[in-house]
């Protein structure tokens, strides 16, 4: 298992020139909840968050699978941080139309969603600008939840995407991801170092991608990529009250 990380990865964030914060939003900033749009948002976490974001040369994204509206209104931010949704197809800076090829591939990926769970107690599909996703977590039958999953994994139609993740299947036919819009967001700043902090599958796309002054932050169990883990939400506010700490004293 991967260590905590240490005073020197938190000193090196928090020492440079230019850094850009970037966290994902369910199961990093809030725990877990089977109502989508009533999360617990972890009040010590965004404070540290936005403590950072007050400082000079310092950009905070919340970079969320969520789609942008969805995301502000279950995590209630306002303009303190930069909203990006659907794994960085959305964001403030230019929106993104998908042609009608695109959008015909889309919506056929969600009817065969929707014939996967037709009669299942639980499973829904939620529809997205950009995406499409099946979500089991509230089927009680854990067997057939998983087995739902298997079948969405294996949906055959030309330009689809397909993505596992915490009890969900989701469709897209961009191929963008948190990754890549990370990168792009480092590379428009100039910024000397990114921190970056996710639990998911799809935030292996960020720690991929992280260079020697970065930090990435594993939150949780599972396989990943990332150098450095802490056990959960709450660890995640530690941390980041300990990062902004440092950088208040490095500006001061």
């Amino acid at each position: 298992m991967q260590m905590l990380p240490t005073d020197h990865d938190i000193a090196t964030v928090a020492q440079a020139p230019l850094l850009l914060v970037v966290s994902d939003f369910d199961g990093t900033l809030a725990e877990f909840s089977t109502d989508p749009a009533n999360v617990p948002v972890n009040e010590d976490a965004v404070s540290a968050l936005k403590r950072l974001s007050r400082l000079d040369n310092t950009e905070v994204a919340i970079l969320s699978g969520r789609h942008v509206d969805g995301l502000r209104l279950a995590s209630g931010f306002g303009d303190e941080f930069t909203l990006v949704g659907s794994h960085g197809a959305e964001s403030s800076g230019a929106e993104i139309q998908l042609s009608d090829a695109q959008q015909r591939t889309l919506e056929a990926a969600g009817e065969v969603f929707e014939q996967l769970i037709e009669g299942v107690d639980g499973a829904f599909v939620e529809y997205k600008p950009f995406h499409r996703v099946l979500h089991v977590a509230k089927v009680e039958d854990r067997g057939l939840a998983q087995e739902l999953l298997a079948k969405a994994l294996d949906t055959d139609i030309d330009g689809l995407l397909l993505q596992p993740g915490k009890n969900i299947v989701e469709a897209a036919v961009l191929d963008i991801n948190k990754g890549t819009w990370v990168r792009n967001r480092q590379e428009e700043l100039g910024a000397d170092a990114v921190l970056f902090l996710g639990d998911d599958t799809t935030d292996e796309t960020v720690f991929a991608i992280l260079g020697n002054n970065d930090l990435g932050v594993k939150v949780g169990e599972g396989e990943t990529l990332a150098k450095t883990r802490v056990a959960d939400v709450s660890a995640v506010a530690v941390l980041l009250s300990q990062i902004a700490q440092a950088r208040e004293a490095a500006q001061a």
